[in-house]
């Protein structure tokens, strides 16, 4: 195993791209980094994109001018860059689809069971609301399918808030109770 004694002439040496201090940054880290991640990171193609993610941020940092206030404990920073790149590799596959393949986009042509059930209830909910007083059909309609505003239902209505839920809950129970009337031949549960 390559030692290791960090200091500022080593960060230095660094910053500037000391082609010997690189390659003993990436012989020491890269091993440091692997036993790091063995027992985290189950892919190895994993471990080695962490590893030069790693190794290009603390480069970058480094050669951005920005300073590390205690030299010696540079290898904890490279590893709590190689943590937080960790993380973030692991939220990124996490994400993806587990078998690895892409989803395939769905066909727009095609009407799925979904859709048509969609639109049964909706022309079934059109039927229940042509049996509803016009008031009441108003104001669910108003209410539910355009989301008013309520003080502007309100004034419509010319009631206050609170006589509006007592309107709505009134609207809400005949609603129901077509829906109950009809049930089975409206094929609403």
């Amino acid at each position: 195993m390559v030692s290791a004694q960090f200091d500022a002439g080593y960060l230095r040496r660094l910053r500037s791209g000391d082609f010997e201090t690189e390659s003993h940054f990436t012989a020491y880290f890269s091993n440091v980094i692997w036993l790091k991640l063995r027992n985290r990171v189950r892919a190895r193609h994993l471990i080695d994109e962490i590893r030069q993610e790693t190794f290009a941020r603390v480069l970058k940092y480094l050669q951005s001018g920005k300073t590390i206030e205690y030299p010696e404990r540079f290898g904890g920073f490279v590893l709590s860059v190689c943590n937080n790149v960790m993380l973030e590799v692991l939220r990124h596959e996490s994400r993806q689809s587990p078998t690895g393949l892409a989803v395939e986009p769905r066909d727009e042509r095609v009407r799925f069971a979904d859709d048509i059930v969609t639109e049964e209830r909706k022309r079934m909910v059109r039927k229940v609301l042509a049996d509803l007083p016009e008031k009441d059909r108003a104001l669910l309609r108003m209410v539910f399918l355009e989301e008013g505003d309520r003080s502007a239902i309100s004034r419509h209505f010319q009631v206050d808030n609170d006589y509006l839920r007592v309107l709505l809950h009134r609207a809400k129970e005949r609603f129901r109770e077509i829906v109950r009337a009809k049930g089975a031949s409206a094929g609403l549960p």
